[in-house]
């Protein structure tokens, strides 16, 4: 197994693509902290992840909350002594709320911000001095096709994702002499239950898969095998980098 006796940390990881990451993992070899704020999924997850014969802790913090992130790394640190990968997957837009820029509130925006950047950058800070002394470690951002292209009517969540992107192109500067690799993911439109709370009469749910070339829109599973890739040797040579797993989305439907 690729990853046999790596501990990773895995945000978001109760469902969707964030829970696809997590079991990918584990089937891989390594043992998976699953760490979300809804937390009877996440004890599924888990238990689900002990079946495939690796260690899995749950979880239950907001990662806007640094204090929470530190009680999470304490937790892990405790139960299984090392930080090797971190994926941080958690976020998402304002969904049922999305609206256009003209109509949008501070409350909402710093929701989208805090969720997407913030939460990134608290998990990275409380890990990343250990993943130092170590001179190891695999960081994965998710990010988005919104953040390299906008997305309509999501213009905070395109913005906080665009954040993510410059956020790994300046870390894995930093830290690279420290063997620690950091590359996002930018997902295009996948179908995960969160695809159908945005509001459909803005995002036309029957014209989605036209945004693809490939016309339909991605699995988790799809974005779960790029992510792990990027945490296995073999792309040990690679960081800083930006890869979207999104049909085409990205350079506009053929």
């Amino acid at each position: 197994m690729e990853l046999k006796d790596r501990n990773a940390i895995v945000t978001g990881g109760a469902n969707g693509i964030g829970q696809a990451i997590a079991l990918r993992l584990a089937r891989k070899g390594a043992n998976v902290a699953v760490v979300d704020i809804d937390s009877k999924q996440t004890d599924n997850v888990v238990s689900e992840i002990k079946t495939l014969g690796r260690k899995g802790i749950a979880i239950k913090a907001d990662i806007t909350k640094m204090s929470e992130v530190k009680l999470m790394t304490e937790t892990v640190l405790e139960k299984l002594d090392k930080i090797d990968i971190l994926v941080n997957n958690a976020g998402g837009s304002a969904r049922s709320k999305a609206s256009l820029f003209c109509e949008s509130t501070e409350e909402i925006w710093d929701y989208v911000i805090n969720l997407n950047l913030k939460g990134a950058f608290n998990c990275t800070r409380a890990v990343i001095e250990h993943m130092m002394q170590n001179r190891s470690g695999k960081i994965v951002n998710i990010s988005s096709c919104t953040g390299l292209v906008g997305g309509p009517m999501m213009v905070d969540y395109s913005a906080a994702k665009a954040g993510v992107i410059g956020f790994t192109m300046a870390l894995a500067k930093e830290v690279a002499r420290y063997g620690i690799n950091v590359n996002a993911v930018a997902p295009g439109l996948i179908g995960t239950n969160a695809l159908h709370t945005l509001r459909g009469d803005i995002f036309e749910f029957q014209k989605l898969e036209q945004r693809t070339g490939l016309g339909r829109v991605g699995k988790p599973e799809e974005i779960a095998a790029m992510v792990v890739f990027l945490t296995t040797e073999d792309a040990n040579f690679i960081t800083g980098q930006v890869f979207p797993v999104c049909g085409l989305e990205n350079l506009g439907a053929s």
